[in-house]
């Protein structure tokens, strides 16, 4: 989370940003990260 700000441990909004990064980069985009999961169980 780091690579997203120095602040990665306090700013909620710096952690949905990083969050966000990561389910693109995962699965392409929340839509497809929800379908993972319902179909997996996990993600």
């Amino acid at each position: 989370m780091r690579s997203h700000g120095k602040d990665y441990r306090t700013n909620p909004e710096t952690q949905i940003d990083w969050g966000l990064d990561y389910i693109k980069g995962r699965y392409g985009s929340p839509v497809k990260a929800k379908k993972f999961w319902l179909s997996h169980n996990w993600y």
